[in-house]
């Protein structure tokens, strides 16, 4: 029973470093230093310039948009549940033969508004391929169509927050929505 007590502790300790390691720090912490282009160069950033649905929409802070992964993340208003429901009830597998992830990149503003979309494509093996545009399109609409979302809420403030919407598509049919 010591032993399994000694193991659980040492499983905390280390996933409490693991933790504190890397978290970030927010750019107005006197430490924050940031250097050229930090945010243009990460891999989940997306281009304002390039991105479908760019024009009119704004971010509050150009310079900190948070990951998917923090721990308080941005939340579709009606749920899980209710993003799910919305889709599945308005998706109509027009014969489509697909299969792969459609998956739909974006931002969420301070104000709980989206914008700022991207599309990746992948087979069920994650290789890049190209959905039926009609799929695609319908997939693309729906999703653009949940615009009220609850901001990110970190440290006292409302943040922008990338988010994504991963449908896992079978014989054309939506299997699985993630997150």
């Amino acid at each position: 029973m010591k032993t399994i007590k000694s193991y659980s502790f040492f499983c905390l300790i280390i996933i409490l470093a693991t933790c504190s390691i890397s978290c970030e720090k927010l750019p107005n912490e006197e430490t924050y230093i940031p250097t050229e282009n930090a945010f243009t160069a990460d891999a989940h950033y997306i281009n304002p310039e390039t991105a479908l649905l760019s024009d009119g929409f704004e971010v509050c802070d150009e310079n900190f948009i948070l990951q998917y992964y923090n721990p308080e993340r941005a939340t579709y208003s009606k749920g899980k549940n209710g993003l799910r429901n919305f889709i599945l009830s308005n998706y109509k597998n027009n014969n489509y033969t697909d299969a792969g992830y459609l998956n739909i990149r974006f931002v969420i503003n301070c104000k709980g508004e989206a914008g700022r979309y991207v599309i990746h494509e992948n087979n069920l093996e994650l290789e890049p391929i190209t959905f039926t545009e009609g799929l695609k399109d319908q997939l693309f609409e729906l999703t653009t169509q949940l615009q009220e979302w609850n901001p990110n809420f970190v440290r006292g403030a409302y943040r922008d927050t990338y988010m994504y919407i991963s449908y896992r598509i079978e014989h054309g049919n939506i299997t699985e929505i993630l997150p």
